[in-house]
């Protein structure tokens, strides 16, 4: 198990008593309306369980989400914490396995009782993982990923952050009709439920311009060579190729470098996600790579307060800020603000209750705006328009929707 130890410090008050109980999953917590058991949650603490991958093909991001959630959580706990009790992280490795993430669950909630989960990586960890949690009344908010399990069916315990993998490919096809003059679409794309969420968005937005995939092609999880892929795809005599999937640093890198091996010059605009390490893994082939997506990270204009962040993040982990630090931050802010507006008495119900009053909500991240609403907890659908120019992505439209 990985704890960050840096919120474990001079704010870890629990007793003895206190110990014991959260092992059994449960613990006290006080209100106006009198005491009650709500599991993860003390008079001084709320304590949340975080499933990433640490060791799976999103393992190099996997840790910069963790410091963005901790950099949040300590700035809220340095601040005095949600009215009164200070945020504590459990960290579960995933290595983006549904049945490792499930196991992972699991023990988050029947050895530790967290009080909810926030930032589960991957679709398929999160399909997996989500009803260990929701069936014990445990909070699913915020994972990172792009698939509409987030939200939908609609259960008052879970709230979808990342934007979806149809609505970004969708606007980025209009993008690329409207804006790039392109006609002669092909797809390559994961075969999963992420991968094929973007097939039917790129077919469906194609239709109502009048076109269609001239080719598709697909590749299984885990996937390192895309010569017959790129191929196939070279040639349809293409002008633009879409890329649909969990958008890994691997296979962004390299269908970028296959392209590049087989001498083919094309338009190509990925999935979000990974937007700096895919750049550090192959900076020359991913070089003109358009991107749809929530977050742009580096892309975003230093602003002082910006840039305080990125120092403060480089001071507290002796590293530069890199995605996706920024959604493991928002998450966490985007946590509190509901929390807060839950009030004292910190239920998994006033929690929703409160994150349902959420309106507009930004952080120094430039995202579109966070809001929900009573049977209305998906997240935004614009997306922000990046491209790799000079070996650094740059923001080039947006926040723009498929309409």
């Amino acid at each position: 198990m990985l704890v960050d130890k840096g919120l474990l410090g001079p704010f870890r008050v629990i007793t003895g008593v206190l110990r014991s109980a959260l092992v059994a999953g449960v613990v006290v917590a006080s209100s106006s309306a009198g005491a009650q058991t709500v599991p993860g949650v003390t008079d001084t603490e709320i304590l949340l369980g975080a499933v990433l991958d640490f060791s799976g093909p999103l393992a190099v991001i996997g840790g910069n989400e963790r410091n963005g959630m901790t950099l949040a959580a300590e700035e809220i706990n340095a601040a005095g914490g949600i009215h009164g009790r200070k945020i504590r992280i459990l960290f579960e490795d995933s290595g983006l396995d549904p049945k490792k993430a499930v196991l992972a669950t699991q023990k988050l909630v029947a050895n530790n009782g967290v009080f909810a989960f926030v930032g589960t990586t991957g679709s398929g960890a999160t399909q997996a993982s989500m009803p260990v949690a929701l069936d014990r009344n445990v909070p699913m908010l915020f994972p990172m990923a792009t698939g509409d399990s987030t939200f939908k069916p609609f259960h008052p315990l879970k709230f979808g952050l990342l934007g979806l993998a149809h609505d970004h490919m969708a606007a980025g096809v209009k993008f690329a009709y409207d804006k790039l003059g392109k006609r002669r679409f092909g797809m390559i794309y994961q075969d999963d439920d992420t991968g094929q969420s973007a097939l039917r968005a790129a077919e469906e937005q194609l239709k109502k311009l009048g076109l269609t995939l001239l080719e598709r092609t697909s590749y299984k999880r885990g996937d390192s060579n895309f010569a017959a892929q790129v191929s196939r795809l070279k040639a349809a005599n293409l002008d633009i190729l879409l890329q649909g999937g969990v958008g890994s640093p691997r296979d962004i890198g390299g269908v970028a470098a296959e392209t590049k091996l087989q001498d083919w010059s094309i338009t190509t605009l990925i999935p979000a996600g990974a937007a700096a390490s895919t750049i550090a893994l192959n900076p020359q082939a991913v070089e003109g790579l358009y991107s749809m997506g929530m977050f742009v990270g580096l892309a975003q204009e230093k602003t002082p307060p910006y840039q305080a962040i990125l120092d403060r993040y480089k001071a507290r982990f002796g590293q530069d800020f890199s995605d996706p630090a920024d959604f493991g931050y928002v998450a966490i802010m985007l946590f509190a603000e509901g929390a807060k507006n839950a009030g004292r008495n910190l239920t998994p119900q006033t929690l929703s209750q409160g994150l349902e009053k959420v309106k507009n909500f930004k952080t120094v991240f430039e995202t579109p705006a966070i809001s929900y609403g009573p049977n209305e907890h998906a997240p935004p659908s614009a997306a922000m328009v990046l491209q790799v120019q000079g070996g650094k992505w740059k923001v080039v439209a947006g926040p723009l929707g498929a309409n």
